[in-house]
């Protein structure tokens, strides 16, 4: 590993070794090279006494090198020459050692003698040879070894000021300052502050009672017309915050569903005498038509036609019998008719429809059409529970509260990972708009039994409807499978409700522009053949019906007099089929048949009482 790392780094580390090197040499002592301390020992000799004083050697002369024929004929190999190197170290190392004595002799002369006159002949003759040889390589210390693969020293340093860049980023760039939280309005539920009787004291004077002024409470939106949301022996209801509320301040939204609160509700928000009457022919001809269980068969509803030789026509699947039992039931407490064995024949019939569902809901708390080990549909589950919760708030009864709790727990543990709702509560990683629309009112009709959803449940929900709803309010059906990426005014319209009723506001330019958009595409009875290229249909109506009525203003006033215009009319007013719709001639139609249609009509022209405007619930204007 050292020795990839010095190949790597070798010019670093030799820029590093000569910096050092140079900081450590002393200016005084390291004044002198290697080279020049050479010539140095070098010249000292020719400070020695002339040549005068020394007669010059007789036979002492270097011998040339001399060739040899026969030596060469005999053999082919070269002589070998004489031994000159060895005897130049030694001259050389003579030198070293004899310097000091030829400076001494400098100071001292003496006369010459045969040893002196020999080293004299010595060195004379090793005179050209004195000069140092040259180096053919340069020293270690002087210049770092040139590394193998100068791309890898090249790649490697590169890399090593990368790090370090990265390294000092951070220390050497100001942290961002984190963005600002979005806002957002929460309205939570003040329970309204009941006046105490004082107690009676003696006083020499009587005086009047003051007079407190209630405080007005805001609540939060889709909110059904129910005077107390907090039913007795809820604890988890008790001790939980309350999000939801219901009509607090009577002065501006009437409540209940019976009595003067419903005529004042009518005339505020445009309901009139056909509309009455055309939801107590509905709410008449699902009675005549219900099972003696309880519920309301959509395959065998003609069974119980009394003209038996003109029977109903328009049946549907069997397969959502919970669903479709769970709109007439809807449809009956929308009405004001609260379950009970023993009251009038609406009460009974909406408590037999009530028992069939808790009858049908098994271990897990999934409502479904048939017992046993029958499929288990989201759609249909979806407008049980909120079948279930409305009728909970009503009776105020918790084993009813006992089994809604169960249902909505079931929604929760069915969400998607991708915060949608699919058919099936089983992963499937599709995410189906339409089926989340239900699964959001049944959500926050448990609200105001106090069963909040978790926080993890509804931030999964923002996610889903921020991706499938576009800031312009358009919105796309699925984001997998069947549907995908289809859009439309229909899917629009469930968007918008979806929005609205999870906290979106009504006046939002995203409402605006999709309430525009949906006063474009107003009923049209005639449209209704090919669903795909236009979706009319009794259910886009009801879901347009319910976001219009939140968002108030001209765009539901154009809406309400189209929709008693063109849909009020096709109610049957006359013999068997009287007080219901026929199915629309599309796949909706088929699938609820004439039980559904008649019960999302129903439901329609209940929505002037039943709810109150959202803008009225925030105090302001449409």
């Amino acid at each position: 590993m050292r020795r990839l790392i010095e190949r790597i780094f070798s010019r670093e580390i030799g820029a590093f070794r000569r910096f050092l090197t140079r900081w450590r040499k002393k200016p005084s002592s390291m004044s002198a090279s290697p080279s020049t301390s050479r010539r140095s020992v070098t010249e000292k000799p020719s400070h020695s006494p002339p040549k005068a004083h020394h007669p010059p050697p007789k036979a002492h002369h270097p011998q040339p090198k001399t060739h040899h024929p026969a030596a060469e004929k005999g053999s082919p190999k070269k002589a070998k020459p004489p031994l000159r190197p060895r005897e130049k170290r030694v001259d050389a190392t003579s030198q070293k050692k004899t310097a000091p004595r030829a400076s001494s002799q400098k100071k001292f002369p003496v006369s010459p003698s045969p040893h002196n006159k020999r080293v004299a002949s010595r060195k004379s003759s090793a005179k050209p040879n004195r000069i140092a040889p040259q180096r053919g390589k340069h020293l270690a210390r002087e210049i770092a070894k040139t590394p193998e693969d100068p791309f890898a020293s090249t790649v490697g340093s590169a890399v090593f000021h990368l790090v370090l860049l990265l390294i000092l980023i951070p220390f050497l760039t100001p942290q961002p300052s984190p963005p600002p939280e979005p806002s957002r309005l929460v309205i939570r539920y003040i329970p309204r502050e009941e006046s105490q009787p004082e107690k009676e004291t003696p006083t020499p004077e009587k005086t009047p009672p003051e007079i407190t002024e209630e405080k007005p409470v805001l609540p939060v939106p889709d909110t059904e017309e129910i005077s107390d949301p907090s039913p007795p022996g809820n604890t988890e209801a008790q001790t939980q915050p309350k999000v939801f509320s219901s009509d607090a301040d009577s002065s501006h939204t009437p409540t209940g569903r019976t009595g003067k609160g419903r005529v004042k509700a009518l005339s505020l928000h445009g309901g009139n005498a056909q509309t009455e009457s055309a939801v107590a022919a509905g709410i008449d001809w699902l009675i005549r038509h219900q099972s003696p269980e309880g519920n309301w068969a959509p395959e065998r509803f003609d069974k119980r036609c009394a003209d038996t030789e003109n029977p109903c026509d328009g049946l549907g699947y069997a397969e959502h019998q919970a669903g479709i039992t769970s709109l007439a039931l809807l449809a009956l407490l929308g009405d004001g008719h609260v379950p009970s064995a023993s009251g009038s024949t609406r009460e009974q019939s909406a408590f037999l429809a009530l028992s069939w569902l808790i009858d049908h809901q098994d271990k897990t708390g999934c409502i479904r059409s048939a017992k046993g080990d029958s499929p288990r549909n989201m759609y249909d589950h979806g407008i049980a529970t909120f079948a279930l919760c409305e009728a909970a708030q009503l009776m105020r009864d918790p084993v009813i509260e006992k089994k809604a709790l169960l249902a909505l727990t079931f929604i929760e543990e069915a969400q998607q990972p991708g915060g949608g709702w699919d058919y099936f509560p089983s992963p499937t990683l599709r995410n189906d708009l339409s089926i989340t629309g239900w699964q959001v009112l049944a959500i926050q009709a448990g609200r105001k039994l106090g069963f909040l959803p978790s926080h993890r449940l509804t931030e999964k929900l923002n996610r889903f409807l921020q991706r499938s709803i576009k800031p312009s309010g358009r919105a796309t059906y699925a984001d997998r499978g069947r549907g995908r990426g289809r859009g439309g005014y229909g899917i629009d319209a469930v968007g918008l409700l979806t929005r609205i009723i999870h906290g979106e506001s009504p006046h939002s330019l995203q409402s605006r522009q999709i309430s525009a958009d949906l006063l474009r595409h107003l009923p049209a009875p005639t449209e209704r053949e090919d669903w795909d290229r236009e979706p009319q249909s009794m259910y886009y109506w009801y879901t347009a019906t319910l976001a219009l009525f939140h968002v108030g203003g001209a765009a539901w006033d154009t809406w309400n007099s189209s929709l008693q215009e063109f849909v009020l009319p096709m109610q049957h007013t006359v013999g068997e089929q009287r007080g219901s719709w026929d199915p629309d001639p599309n796949w909706i139609g088929k699938a609820g048949g004439r039980v559904a249609q008649t019960a999302l009509g129903v439901l329609t022209f209940e929505t002037y009482f039943r709810y109150t405007p959202i803008y009225r619930q925030l105090g302001s204007k449409p």
